[in-house]
């Protein structure tokens, strides 16, 4: 597993750092203080992850992102950063990113979220969650859902802001039942991150 960190705060780099290996003791880990500094590491790293603050000395993180997906597409770009608001979120959205973690979380949170993505459950601060659907608030009519009713409730919780196990505890079924679900929820919805769950929920309205 290789992970660069794009984070100028020694404190907050060590702390990703930690809550990386937490999730994969042997990660490979570069760490830049800057967009400059992560775009040259570009050059001798693959990275699987990235997370990407937003304030950066020489410009905003969000920048990075189609840079580091041309090269690497297949990169998980996650966003960690202190700003939850749609000014930071929807660019970052449409930057690439496929999730955003608020920095109030814990380590060991941040950790099984990372975890989490590569099993392709993307991470979603729930109070992100709560942002998103907040922007849809008022819209349309709910669309017709091609989902069973098992699948609508994973969905309404996922997109709620709750972990696979949190799924699968309120349910009583087991975690590689919720996972199963989402896979076909994914598959049927045309989505593949906790952020486009979110928003396919409001619009099939589950929330």
């Amino acid at each position: 597993m290789q992970i660069l960190i794009l984070e100028d705060m020694p404190d907050t780099q060590r702390w990703l750092r930690d809550a990386c290996l937490l999730a994969y003791p042997e990660a490979s880990i570069v760490v830049a203080g800057s967009i400059a500094e992560a775009t040259q590491s570009l050059d001798r790293q693959q990275p699987q992850i990235a997370l990407v603050d937003l304030e950066l000395p020489d410009g905003k993180g969000n920048t990075f992102i189609p840079t580091l997906l041309a090269r690497h597409p297949q990169c998980l770009c996650i966003v960690v950063t202190i700003y939850a608001d749609e000014n930071h979120l929807l660019p970052s959205l449409t930057a690439g990113a496929k999730g955003y973690i608020l920095k109030d979380q814990s380590r060991k949170r941040i950790a099984d979220m990372l975890k989490q993505a590569v099993a392709g459950e993307l991470p979603l601060s729930p109070a992100i969650a709560t942002l998103l659907l907040s922007q849809f608030a008022g819209g349309s009519a709910a669309q017709e859902s091609p989902l069973t009713r098992r699948e609508s409730d994973v969905l309404a919780l996922i997109a709620s802001g709750s972990s696979s196990p949190e799924v699968a505890e309120r349910l009583n079924i087991s975690k590689y039942t919720v996972e199963d679900h989402l896979k076909h929820v994914y598959q049927k919805l045309n989505i593949s991150s906790r952020a486009e769950a979110a928003l396919a929920a409001k619009r099939l309205g589950l929330i």
